[in-house]
């Protein structure tokens, strides 16, 4: 190949570079929104993850012993501390979510006049679901029944309650303004 060659196939390549990153930078604006409610959603998996490991295995003396039983009525959990650490965790989240998406994920575009307080029950509620439902089962069934350490467990709750999540933040909680 001469140098001229060379200069257009190396005018090529930045081109198709340029276009590429000039692609990524349109979708990520396009999307800054959900890219801002991911950013979050790795920051609460850390605010959980932080939680349940200081509560699960640390040595807290207020907390009961490792695979220490409790009978609930109609079922029996197989390890109490792991219960009591994953509920503490999910609303260390839930609650340093909600700060985060209001003062910051939401703000691109107008939502509705709702009371702030009004959206922190709203977002309470919804996580019933989603944090205290579908992760804390998830980790509470995969841990203790399956086998899978909660740090395996994890993740794939936070997986299972994504899509509701965005769903409902979106859609119902920091909905957008209606025009007119």
């Amino acid at each position: 190949m001469d140098n001229g060659q060379m200069a257009v196939a190396k005018a090529a390549q930045t081109i198709r570079l340029s276009a590429g990153w000039g692609f990524i930078a349109g979708q990520a604006r396009a999307h800054k929104t959900l890219l801002k409610f991911i950013l979050v959603g790795l920051l609460g998996y850390l605010l959980y993850t932080a939680t349940l490991f200081a509560a699960y295995d640390l040595s807290l003396p207020f907390m009961p012993d490792k695979h220490t039983s409790l009978h609930m009525g109609l079922f029996t959990h197989s390890d109490f501390r792991l219960l009591i650490g994953s509920i503490v965790a999910a609303e260390v989240s839930i609650t340093g979510g909600f700060f985060a998406r209001d003062l910051w994920v939401f703000t691109d575009w107008p939502t509705s006049d709702t009371p702030k307080w009004v959206k922190f029950l709203q977002y309470q509620a919804k996580s019933l679901v989603s944090t205290l439902g579908i992760l804390t089962v998830t980790v509470n069934v995969l841990t203790p029944e399956v086998g899978l350490p909660h740090y395996i467990a994890t993740p794939i709750g936070v997986a299972a309650a994504f899509a509701w999540n965005w769903l409902w933040e979106s859609g119902v909680i920091w909905r957008r303004r209606r025009q007119g």
